[in-house]
C-alpha cells in the first residue's frame, strides 16, 4: 500500500478517502490543512495536522500526497494547495476508477480524481490535477488543461481542447473540435457548439414552472 496525506477535510476530501480506501493502493493515514482552517484534531478517525508541520510527521520522502479541494474561485484554491504540496517535495497521487474505461497511450497527469464510468478515448490527454466525476465522456483526441471540474454526465466531444481552470456542470455537452477557454464556465444542461470566450460563463435555460398542477396532468 502506497501511504498518502489528504489535503483538506470537506466534503471532497470525505469522498476522496472513502474510494482510495476501498478502490485503489492508497492507504490514507493522515489529514493536512491550512493551520488557520484547522478546527479539529481528527476527521473520519484519522489525525488532521496543520500544512505548515506535516513533513515532520509525514515526510515527504515516505508519503505522498492528493489535495482533496474542490473547485472554489475556478480551482484556484486547489491549485495554490497543488503547487504548494509539490514544492514541499511530495509526490502527488493519481487515482483511476477501476470501473473507468481508459486506453493504453493515454496520458494522464498528477493529483487527478477519475470516477467510475468515466469513458476516456484513445489519444486523449489529461493534464494535472482535475476532478472528473460519474459518468462523464472524454472523446478522442481531446486535451484537457490543468486544474479543472468535470461533473457528472459531461460530454466532451473529439479533439476538444479545454485550456485550465474550467468548470463543467452536470449533463454539459461539448460539441468536436471546439476550444473552451481558460477560466470558462459551462454550466449544467449547456450545448457547446463553438470556441468559448476566456472566462466566459455559459448557462442553459431554465426549466419553466407551469400554471398547471401536477395531479391535473392529463397522462400522469
Amino acid at each position: 500500500m502506497k501511504q498518502v496525506v489528504l489535503f483538506g477535510t470537506g466534503a471532497i476530501a470525505s469522498i476522496v478517502h472513502f474510494y482510495l480506501t476501498h478502490d485503489s493502493e492508497f492507504e490514507v493515514v493522515a489529514f493536512t490543512v491550512d493551520r488557520t482552517h484547522l478546527t479539529a484534531d481528527t476527521f473520519l478517525g484519522l489525525p488532521v495536522v496543520p500544512f505548515d508541520s506535516v513533513a515532520e510527521q509525514y515526510p515527504p520522502d515516505r508519503y505522498g500526497m492528493f489535495v482533496a479541494i474542490g473547485y472554489s474561485r475556478m480551482n484556484t484554491v486547489r491549485e495554490a494547495r497543488y503547487h504548494q504540496a509539490r514544492e514541499a517535495g511530495y509526490e502527488l497521487a493519481t487515482y483511476v476508477s477501476s470501473k473507468a474505461t481508459t486506453w493504453p497511450g493515454g496520458v494522464i497527469g498528477d493529483n487527478c480524481f477519475i470516477m467510475e464510468e468515466v469513458i476516456v478515448h484513445p489519444f486523449v490527454k489529461l493534464g494535472s490535477d482535475l476532478i472528473v466525476w460519474s459518468g462523464s465522456h472524454i472523446g478522442h483526441g481531446s486535451v484537457i488543461g490543468d486544474h479543472c471540474f468535470i461533473s457528472s454526465r459531461t460530454a466532451i466531444s473529439g479533439n476538444v481542447n479545454v485550456e485550465p481552470n474550467c468548470f463543467f456542470g452536470t449533463n454539459s455537452t461539448v460539441r468536436d473540435l471546439v476550444t473552451i477557454a481558460r477560466e470558462s464556465v459551462i454550466g449544467a444542461g449547456a450545448v457547446i457548439l463553438k470556441d468559448t470566450q476566456e472566462r466566459g460563463v455559459y448557462v442553459a435555460p431554465m426549466a419553466r414552472l407551469i400554471a398547471t398542477p401536477s395531479d391535473r396532468l392529463p397522462n400522469l
